[in-house]
């Protein structure tokens, strides 16, 4: 074959593997079960350091992920500020903190009564659609945070068995230059 057809090959299997990663990573993070996961981390340590690059490209997939997931936690929290700025009122000084915190305050139970802090008087239909956009936007954003600490895991877990593998096939090198080195015993 040709270097260049060699090159495209070489995409082709890197772009396959990412995409079925980013495929099982959806389906365990859906499901809530990190087992599929972890099964096919297991095979690629077993497989050794042949396996690095899949790994690497594992990773990849888990930060693309995790840079969705963020982007749709900012999401859920932009449409709470427009839905509460449709009635009045301003949250900038509950929900404009930095987003982990942001998130947080989100899911907190007791959302709705700082919303109506806020609020001189409301017909009682529009208090209860508060109060349910509240909870939905609690409910989106403890969902995404599930997901988001399941992703770490998974990160971690691949840079973990990245940089061993890469510890083994470093030693591994050393070992094989030192004994071409040495003597041979006659």
């Amino acid at each position: 074959m040709s270097h260049p057809l060699d090159e495209l090959l070489s995409l082709a299997e890197r772009t396959y593997v990412r995409l079925e990663a980013e495929q099982l990573i959806d389906d365990c993070l859906r499901k809530g079960d990190p087992t599929p996961f972890d099964e096919l981390l297991e095979e690629l340590v077993i497989a050794g350091s042949k396996s690095l690059t899949v790994l690497r490209e594992i990773l990849g997939a888990i930060r693309t992920v995790k840079t969705n997931l963020s982007q749709e936690g900012l999401g859920v929290r932009q449409d709470l500020l427009d839905a509460l700025a449709e009635y009045g009122i301003k949250l900038n000084q509950i929900i404009s903190v930095e987003a982990p915190e942001s998130f947080w305050r989100i899911t907190r139970q007791d959302l709705h009564k700082e919303v109506m802090k806020r609020v001189i008087s409301l017909p009682a239909e529009d208090e209860t659609l508060l109060e349910e956009i509240c909870i939905e936007a609690g409910k989106q954003v403890t969902r995404i945070a599930r997901r988001l600490v399941i992703l770490n895991r998974f990160e971690e877990s691949v840079i973990d068995w990245i940089d061993g593998l890469a510890y083994v096939i470093v030693h591994t090198a050393e070992e094989a230059s030192v004994a071409s080195q040495d003597p041979p015993l006659h």
